[in-house]
């Protein structure tokens, strides 16, 4: 399985495409892609691209696995040029550490073992949903929101669901936000908001919710965000150290990933022909011990392509929804929560 191979952002290939023939004619496309070579946005635009036969050449110098000075000298100058960012990074990875050293219970505080590393990958069940965005729109219109707020309130009332909310019944809900700009060539031109919500409240009146958002974002355009600072640290990060920065990054408790990519562009379902069926989803390698530390994962993604709207529900909460069919019933009752109908495979 494509799944199976292995992917080498420093010394690739950083990205898979796999092709399979079906029985009754056409094939299906699999492409597997380093969140560290491209985000979400990225990949599609690099996708529709291709499928435009656009060129895109960004003066980067071809690969190579000759050793030369220049390409030492280069090198060694682009990470003279970093070390700032790197020492503000330490610096505010420290200050978060303290920060959330105080008052805050970890899901599980099991050290890593020798034994972890042999351990099998772990199967995080993924749920899709298939939605009318116009029907999505006239609900969130009824409710005197956007629609993006009444996605939002699903993924608060996913996450009631599974159970991945603190003690006071609220759920963490990091968001990113995407900063890229007209011929951006970053990777990851991404920042993220944080917002606490309510599930109930989101359930009866998401407005609310709505205020928090807006907050959020205003704040994020003032003041920045918490998890930007700490990218320079990504080349020096050792494998070991991963879900530390990772936990880090999003912070003490449970946080719940809820990512809005927005319409893509159509030439992304365009690859051969138009696609029936296009799935777009994040994967993580997480061993169950990685899941038993970490108090479980869950992360919502939305798209949309044309008329419809799609919903990548990828969860795995330790003693309670751990295989699909223990999930895909929990996103069915949050869809009924907000009042919104769809098709759950």
């Amino acid at each position: 399985m494509l799944l199976d191979l292995p992917v080498d952002p420093e010394r690739g290939p950083g990205w898979r495409l796999a092709v399979q023939a079906l029985e009754d004619g056409g094939c299906a496309l699999t492409m597997l892609v380093s969140h560290t070579i491209a985000d979400m946005q990225a990949t599609n635009l690099a996708i529709a691209d291709a499928v435009a036969g656009r060129h895109a050449d960004h003066g980067l110098p071809a690969p190579s696995w000759r050793w030369s000075p220049v390409m030492l000298a280069r090198d060694g100058v682009e990470s003279l040029r970093a070390l700032p960012g790197v020492w503000r990074a330490l610096v505010a990875l420290v200050r978060r550490s303290r920060n959330g050293s105080a008052g805050v219970s970890r899901p599980s505080s099991r050290a890593r073992t020798s034994h972890d590393h042999f351990e099998p990958a772990a199967d995080v069940p993924l749920v899709e949903v298939v939605m009318d965005a116009a029907a999505c729109q006239q609900r969130a219109s009824d409710l005197g929101v956007a629609s993006n707020t009444l996605i939002v309130a699903f993924a608060a009332r996913i996450a009631f669901r599974v159970g991945r909310v603190d003690a006071s019944g609220r759920a963490k809900l990091v968001l990113p936000v995407s900063d890229r700009r007209s011929d951006d060539r970053r990777g990851n031109a991404l920042r993220s908001i944080t917002v606490m919500a309510d599930p109930e409240a989101c359930r009866k009146d998401p407005r609310g919710l709505q205020r928090d958002l807006k907050a959020a974002l205003a704040s994020l355009i003032r003041h920045g965000d918490d998890l930007s600072p700490l990218f320079p640290l990504i080349p020096y990060v050792p494998l070991w150290l991963v879900r530390r920065l990772e936990r880090e990054a999003l912070g003490a408790g449970l946080p719940v990933g809820c990512s809005l990519v927005g319409e893509l562009p159509l030439d992304v379902n365009r690859p051969c022909g138009e696609a029936l069926l296009l799935q777009l989803s994040i994967l993580e390698h997480y061993t169950v011990p990685d899941l038993q530390r970490l108090g479980g994962v869950l992360f919502i993604g939305c798209y949309r392509l044309g008329e419809r709207l799609c919903f990548t529900v990828s969860g795995y909460v330790p003693d309670g929804a751990t295989t699909r069919a223990e999930l895909a019933p929990l996103v069915r009752d949050a869809l009924a929560d907000m009042g919104l109908c769809g098709t759950v495979s």
